[in-house]
C-alpha cells in the first residue's frame, strides 16, 4: 500500500517549514519514503506531498510513523495537512469483484 501525505502553507512561513523538515523522524525499516515533491508558484500557497510505501502487514507501523512525522509541523501557524490511503488498481478490482466493495477500505 501507499499513503500520500500533503501539506499546504503560505510562502511567509516557508522557513519554519524548512526548519521542521530538518527535525523529522527517520522512517522505520518497514516504511519507505519514495519521494517528496513541492509545488511553488509565486502568489500561491506552497504545497508538498510525500509518497510512503509499506506492506499491508505494516499498516499500523506506517500510520504511527506518519502521525509523528506530521505532528512535527504542528508548530507552523496556518499549515494544514492530509494523509490519503491509496491501493493498486488490481487490489481495488479484487475488492469490487468480491462483492464487498467498500469505499472506506480504499
Amino acid at each position: 500500500m501507499i499513503k500520500f501525505g500533503y501539506i499546504k502553507f503560505s510562502q511567509d512561513v516557508s522557513e519554519k517549514v524548512a526548519q521542521c523538515y530538518t527535525t523529522l523522524p527517520e522512517p522505520p525499516a518497514e516504511v519507505k519514503i519514495r519521494e517528496t515533491y513541492v509545488f511553488n508558484e509565486e502568489g500561491q500557497d506552497i504545497r508538498a506531498f510525500s509518497i510512503f510505501e509499506y506492506d499491508d502487514s505494516s499498516e499500523s507501523i506506517a500510520a504511527e510513523y506518519i502521525k509523528k512525522r506530521y505532528k512535527a509541523f504542528s508548530s507552523v501557524q496556518g499549515l494544514s495537512y492530509t494523509v490519503e490511503n491509496w491501493i493498486k488498481v488490481a487490489d481495488a478490482l479484487e475488492i469490487i469483484g468480491s462483492g464487498d466493495f467498500n469505499a472506506n477500505v480504499m
